[in-house]
């Protein structure tokens, strides 16, 4: 059996095209922890039709499942079941992604059902009460929400991009590009909401390493799926920022969004201490290098046009990831 049926990169024509449920189209936050993907994944899961998902995890675990699982049903050419009729990647992983979106939206019922009762899962007319709309962090505000997408903000989802957009070929991305100091030292206090903290040289090298990822992304998938949000952006320019966000995901504005930007969330209070781990980091060749990664990204704005080579290395990231790992 060619390697090429097997990494995705080719593989023979179906005879018979595979008839997907409909088209999926779920959004996934990237770039660095610290960069304001939780408070993004609860403003947008405000939405009446995006529903916030907590940090998954699962999901870049299922992506590696089926990427093995596809390999290991393809080892032994016409001896094995997937590749004795030459099933490619592509058909297979967008089969799995089906079943990620039913499994997600039967979680999304169940949390709505315990949270609120049963009657806001499938009853128009329910809200939210008076005390409940109290709190600024929802998963559903209106039984008529339609809620049909979904949001994950989850990071480890930055090493595992190649894979994801196989299981999800329609899906969207925002890309939270922060400041690798401010990242590295919000890390480093990150014990104060009760994580685990990260030395800066740490912290700097996980900023790469998401950033890297992303920026590639960005390269690979053009601006029409992968939209760059300044850091920034999130306090000083909330409502036009929503505003730009909604239209690059094809969702008329809602004001619900604003909700849970309205105050700062999961802070670890990286102002007091940045200005003088930027001294610290001065003479950090680690530092330097996040530093060109970040100037580079930010004079290179995102293109229509997709890149293969970017999305060459996504994918050789994953293979390597993935290399001698084996499920059974």
């Amino acid at each position: 059996m060619p390697s090429t049926h097997v990494d995705g990169t080719g593989g023979a024509q179906m005879l018979i095209e595979p008839r997907y449920d409909r088209q999926i189209d779920p959004i996934f936050i990237i770039g660095a922890p610290r960069s304001g993907t939780s408070a993004l994944t609860w403003a947008l899961g405000q939405h009446p039709n995006i529903q916030p998902m907590p940090e998954t995890g699962w999901i870049a675990s299922m992506a590696v499942g089926a990427f093995l699982s596809h390999r290991k049903g393809s080892e032994r050419g016409k001896f094995s079941h997937l590749s004795n009729v030459e099933l490619p990647l592509e058909p297979f992983m967008r089969r799995t992604g089906e079943a990620i979106d039913r499994i997600v939206h039967d979680v999304y019922a169940e949390r709505c059902g315990r949270i609120y009762g049963e009657s806001s899962v499938d009853n128009p007319a329910w809200t939210l009460n008076q005390k409940q709309q109290q709190h600024a962090l929802q998963i559903r505000r209106h039984g008529s929400d339609p809620k049909r997408r979904w949001i994950d903000g989850t990071p480890l989802n930055s090493y595992f991009l190649w894979a994801i957009s196989l299981l999800f070929p329609h899906a969207k991305y925002i890309h939270n590009l922060r400041r690798p100091d401010e990242v590295a030292t919000s890390l480093e206090g990150f014990d104060r909401v009760g994580a685990e903290p990260q030395a800066l040289e740490d912290g700097l090298r996980t900023w790469i390493e998401h950033t890297e990822n992303a920026w590639f992304a960005e390269r690979a998938l053009g601006a029409d799926k992968v939209f760059r949000l300044d850091f920034e952006r999130i306090s000083q320019d909330t409502e036009g920022m929503l505003r730009d966000l909604c239209q690059f995901l094809g969702e008329d504005f809602s004001e619900d969004c604003k909700v849970p930007l309205a105050k700062k969330l999961n802070s670890s209070e990286v102002e007091e201490r940045r200005s003088i781990n930027r001294e610290a980091l001065r003479d950090s060749d680690t530092f330097r290098t996040a530093e060109a990664i970040y100037n580079a990204t930010r004079s290179h704005p995102a293109v229509e046009a997709c890149d293969g080579e970017a999305m060459d290395i996504l994918r050789q990231r994953f293979l390597r990831y993935c290399h001698e790992r084996a499920l059974v």
